[in-house]
């Protein structure tokens, strides 16, 4: 994009439109203004629509233009660029890229064996190029993975070619330094170099190799406002209100899981997998790896708070999903002994269903824990009256999992939930499974899908009466 003499643009000081599109606009032609960047407002506007037509994609739920609003600093250009560009591409997600990304960003790559791959080169053949590889440390020919920067480096290609030209090289760096900086998750070994501080051994490079101007102070300073847009990024992990942590968390499914988008007609066993995946995640999570810090940013007592608050989201997250995971192994294997997988839907009836009866929950006897079996206050609350808001693929609150919650325990649940792990591996069968967990309780549960999968009415109520029996 070439510099150009650009028509009359309206004042800044107006407030633009509430929507979407506006917005995107607004926050692009703002940035490019303040970075003395002359760019007609025709391209800005279609900048600004590539960025939403590349977020709205049928597979985003989360990593919408909602998520940049979120991002962008009016008082820094750099850190609003960034934004609006740090989630362009998210390529497993969204299957590909959109046409105008596919342009910007396929001579640079190659599919080898289903995998992306950054085609062999030399430096100096192509500046954009050169100029992001050098701020994430890449080389040419090497192999993108979707957990190790590809999405961050291919969103930062897009800007640099869509912006070459028009916005200076030193700029063009700074805000790539931030798109960096959200490659999520980095461990650091004691004693080596934090994800910041090689960022900024990199843009020093970066700077001399290429060409541009820019002082020690200045690199540091972009490291810091990096710093500070990552932490953004992941800021969901510090919310004071761990209900609004799983909000956001319960939205990313859907983008890793295609099949939870089909409302009425994903499986058992597909929701199961979402709810595994998820929950193997945040197992795996090192919570310390979440927030960043460059020389004193955050402020010390900042990012103590933020860790603390990041530590007990994940720790309440990785109890909820593990509860709704023990209710989704129930149900997966009342499925399997009566005919097969089926939709959840079947078994639960409808998300959106409110006329008594229409749901499995209205069928469940009353329940209370009796003295000495411990609950967790917090997690029994989460099961009760639910996440922040409702989803498109699972209820805001989750009556089923509360009543095996109350029937096993905060100590019981995690038993059983070892050997629904066992069932998924294939380890040990369904009913083996189903005969291992209380009587009373998988037979209230069995008896209650009956009702619902009156297709199956005969084999559930058959296994109901055979535990009541025993």
């Amino acid at each position: 994009m070439a510099r150009a003499k650009t028509a009359k643009k309206p004042q800044a000081s107006l407030k633009p439109p509430a929507g979407t599109i506006h917005r995107s606009i607004h926050f692009l032609q703002t940035a490019l203004d303040e970075l003395g960047a002359a760019v007609p407002l025709a391209d800005v506007e279609h900048l600004a629509v590539m960025i939403n037509q590349a977020m709205t994609t049928e597979a985003r739920s989360f990593h919408t233009p909602e998520h940049v609003f979120d991002l962008v600093d009016p008082g820094n250009p750099h850190m609003t660029l960034a934004a609006l560009f740090h989630d362009l591409v998210y390529y497993n997600v969204d299957h590909g890229f959109i046409p105008q990304i596919k342009e910007a960003v396929e001579s640079s790559i190659e599919t080898v064996n289903g995998n992306l791959r950054l085609r062999p080169g030399s430096p100096g053949a192509d500046r954009q190029l050169d100029l992001c590889l050098a701020v994430f440390g890449f080389q040419h020919g090497q192999d993108l993975s979707p957990f190790g920067g590809m999405n961050e480096l291919l969103s930062a290609l897009v800007m640099n070619r869509k912006l070459a030209g028009a916005v200076r090289e030193e700029d063009l760096l700074l805000s790539t330094a931030c798109i960096e900086m959200t490659i999520p998750f980095r461990r650091t070994e004691p004693g080596s170099p934090t994800p910041a501080e090689r960022l900024e051994e990199r843009l020093r490079t970066a700077a001399r190799e290429l060409g541009l101007l820019l002082p020690r102070g200045r690199i540091q300073e972009s490291v810091t406002w990096a710093v500070t847009f990552a932490n953004r990024d992941v800021a969901n992990f510090s919310e004071k209100d761990v209900t609004k942590f799983l909000d956001n968390t319960w939205k990313l499914l859907p983008e890793s899981n295609p099949s939870l988008r089909m409302q009425h007609v994903y499986s058992i066993g597909s929701y199961r997998v979402a709810l595994q995946k998820m929950e193997g995640f945040l197992r795996s999570l090192d919570p310390d790896t979440i927030f960043a810090t460059y020389r004193g940013a955050p402020p010390e007592e900042e990012l103590r708070r933020m860790r603390q608050r990041g530590q007990r989201n994940v720790a309440t997250a990785r109890e909820y999903l593990g509860v709704k995971l023990l209710t989704a192994a129930l149900l997966e294997a009342l499925a399997d002994i009566s005919g097969g997988d089926a939709p959840v839907s079947l078994f639960m009836g409808d998300i959106e269903a409110v006329q008594r009866g229409s749901r499995l929950e209205d069928y469940l006897p009353a329940y209370e824990t009796p003295p000495g079996v411990r609950l967790d206050r917090t997690l029994q609350d989460l099961l009760a009256f639910g996440r922040a808001s409702a989803s498109s693929f699972d209820l805001q609150n989750s009556p089923l999992s509360l009543f095996i919650y109350r029937h096993l325990g905060a100590d019981g649940f995690r038993d059983f939930l070892g050997a629904a792990r066992r069932m998924f591996d294939g380890a040990l069968a369904a009913r083996d499974f189903l005969d291992a967990l209380p009587k009373e309780m998988v037979a209230a549960v069995a008896g209650s899908c009956a009702r619902m999968a009156f297709t199956r009415s005969a084999e559930l109520l058959a296994y109901a009466g055979s535990r009541r029996a025993g």
